[in-house]
């Protein structure tokens, strides 16, 4: 898939908690055109530092693996969904 998204968030993070079922619902939505996956830093911590991620939650959207827009602390599905929309082939 051209288009995927990441989160990158903790177990012990608060405001990771509040954007995982943002996240979740965006996936949801878009199931059949954007891959997605949760990075878990605490035990991906490499993944993490290749990515440029220095706090958490990051959200990064990734078009054919270059990385399109990146957003960190809680963000509104709608925003994430505008990113998308603008993306999409």
């Amino acid at each position: 898939m051209p288009l995927s998204i990441s989160l990158f968030k903790s177990k012990d993070c608060p405001l990771c908690g509040h954007m995982e079922p943002v996240f979740k619902s965006v996936a949801d939505n878009y199931k059949d055109t954007i891959s997605a996956n949760v990075v878990d830093i605490t035990e991906n911590i490499q993944t993490a530092v290749d990515n440029g991620v220095m706090s958490i939650p990051t959200l990064i959207i990734f078009k054919d693996g270059a990385e399109v827009a990146r957003f960190t602390g809680v963000v509104t599905k709608e925003k994430i969904e505008q990113v998308i929309e603008k993306n999409k082939l």
